[in-house]
């Protein structure tokens, strides 16, 4: 998962007459590739989204397309594998020179911790003495109950920082130290809706250390999702690529099979194509046909996802309703009337 501000950072640095979007996440330029029209220097018909974490690109003009990782490629003079190493690999020397001083202080603060367990100096706490202690307490405890996030997950009120006024989702590893975080808003009108670490910390698994490996493992796309399954089999490929090597770590940690319950809009629809198809029907998941796939029934058809099942429903089991309406890639595929 590529980080919002160094995509926001590569548009600016190599781009002209750069806009985004009011929820920071789509990008407009004149185009890199075909200097875009000659006749009027305002017109500029390039677009980068950033599709949750997995950037891709297009130009309205010469139909240039592909992905952030392509385009990074083109735009540096690179070999794509040299381009994955910049990328993906970490590299703190490297995002250091990209971002700009403001986030080159931010990126030092975080990385320079074995683990992300610093975000709680910026959190309430019940024995805090600031004014507003109760206020923001009652903002994270109507949360939870609204959103029905059972007790065990512990979630946090970041009331100053960087990430300040945003509800702190942690994902925890063996030793109970923060591997990796959200911070979700708070209100609608807060941008981008999700901000993260700008240093991650490898592969971060919700509720690694609690699985069964008797039980299926289900993969949904929200942390939220993953926190209302029951009996801690769910996980979250965190919005972002649900990639092979996502897969292989969930697989060595059950022996049952894994579940994947992706939400029921564009974002979920563009995950399971690239899982069946890949990118430009090239190079597709090479474990797509041993996966279980969740299918809403029929009667929850407004439903988005699994948090708002819960929300909605009366059901108390999800671990169970999910096995029972999940289905073979080949079932799947029929059901679905290719439709995704």
């Amino acid at each position: 998962m590529l980080d919002l501000e160094f995509v926001n950072e590569f548009m600016y640095e190599n781009f002209e007459n750069v806009t985004v979007s009011k929820n920071g996440t789509h990008f407009h330029a004149r185009c890199l590739f075909c200097g875009d029209s000659k006749k009027n220097l305002r017109k500029k018909r390039f677009h980068c989204d950033y599709n949750n974490g997995n950037p891709m690109y297009n130009c309205f003009n010469c139909n240039a397309s592909g992905s952030f990782l392509e385009l990074y490629s083109k735009v540096k003079g690179i070999s794509i594998n040299e381009a994955k190493k910049e990328l993906y690999v970490y590299d703190p020397d490297y995002l250091i020179q990209k971002l700009s001083s403001r986030k080159q202080e931010k990126y030092v603060k975080e990385a320079e911790y074995e683990n992300h367990n610093w975000i709680l100096n910026d959190c309430i706490k019940k024995e805090d003495k600031l004014i507003r202690t109760s206020t923001y307490l009652l903002i994270l405890d109507t949360f939870r109950k609204t959103r029905k996030i059972p007790d065990e997950y512990k979630l946090f009120y970041a009331y100053k920082g960087d990430y300040i006024d945003r509800i702190i989702i942690p994902i925890y590893d063996e030793n109970d130290n923060i591997i990796y975080f959200q911070g979700r808003r708070n209100h609608p009108d807060m941008l981008p809706k999700y901000m993260n670490p700008t240093s991650t910390k490898g592969i971060a698994v919700l509720n690694k250390h609690k699985f069964d490996m008797d039980k299926y493992i289900i993969i949904t796309e929200g942390l939220l999702d993953a926190m209302c399954i029951t009996y801690n089999q769910g996980t979250s490929y965190l919005g972002s690529e649900l990639s092979d090597e996502f897969i292989e770590k969930i697989g060595s940690l059950t022996n049952k099979g894994i579940i994947v319950a992706v939400d029921l809009d564009e974002a979920g629809r563009k995950t399971l194509r690239k899982l069946f198809e890949g990118k430009r029907k090239k190079e597709p998941s090479k474990y797509y046909k041993a996966l279980r796939y969740f299918m809403m029934p029929k009667r929850y058809k407004n439903i988005k996802d699994i948090n708002q099942l819960v929300v909605e429903t009366n059901i108390k089991d999800t671990y169970k309703f999910i096995i029972e309406n999940s289905y073979s890639f080949t079932s799947f595929y029929v059901r679905t009337k290719l439709k995704f």
